[in-house]
């Protein structure tokens, strides 16, 4: 054994030196490990800081979830509530619309519609399925392109389809005259 551990040696070609010091090095190492695992180590922490840190996270995730549910109840408005949601997002029924079949579009007053010449942000959001993005898309194009003269021109901006654009129709205007112009144009 010791002989085919000397050869080996030799192979490798290290010197008396360099053999002692990595056995020295491999000694140390074993020793080392063996007293990490002798001795315990003890966690050195206080429990009320943690306890502390703990009320904060569930009083912070507690409000980025609500304000997660205010968002998401803009882009779906007649869904149910999911388990846990149910107190952040209230959902009401009018008795208007109970009677209406699902795939019709809401009534809404003419005074209620948003008339997407001259919206801000703020309102073009209020429509369904208009976020920030969709409301910038809107006014940079109007900006480019000056005032909407059809609905039917929204298909121009990125995103906007003809099924989104059916959803929103019975929820815009136009300026009252181009208005009037476009319903004697479609009669």
């Amino acid at each position: 054994m010791r002989r085919k551990l000397f050869f080996f040696l030799e192979k490798l070609q290290i010197t008396r030196r360099e053999r002692v010091s990595i056995g020295f090095l491999l000694i140390c190492l074993f020793v080392l490990g063996f007293l990490n695992i002798l001795i315990e180590q003890k966690a050195v922490y206080n429990e009320e800081y943690y306890e502390e840190l703990e009320r904060v996270f569930g009083e912070r995730s507690r409000q980025a979830e609500a304000e997660r549910n205010k968002i998401l109840a803009r882009y779906r408005p007649e869904e149910t509530p999911l388990p846990g949601e149910a107190a952040a997002v209230a959902h009401t029924v009018d008795p208007d619309t109970s009677g209406r079949e699902e795939n019709d579009p809401p009534e809404v007053s003419e005074e209620e519609r948003i008339n997407i010449n001259t919206a801000g942000p703020e309102e073009l959001q209020e429509l369904p399925g208009i976020g920030p993005a969709y409301a910038d898309r809107i006014i940079e194009w109007r900006e480019e392109n000056g005032f909407f003269e059809s609905v039917d021109q929204l298909l121009e901006i990125r995103g906007i389809g003809p099924r989104r654009l059916e959803a929103l129709k019975p929820l815009i205007k136009l300026n009252e005259e181009t208005e009037m112009d476009n319903n004697m144009e479609n009669e």
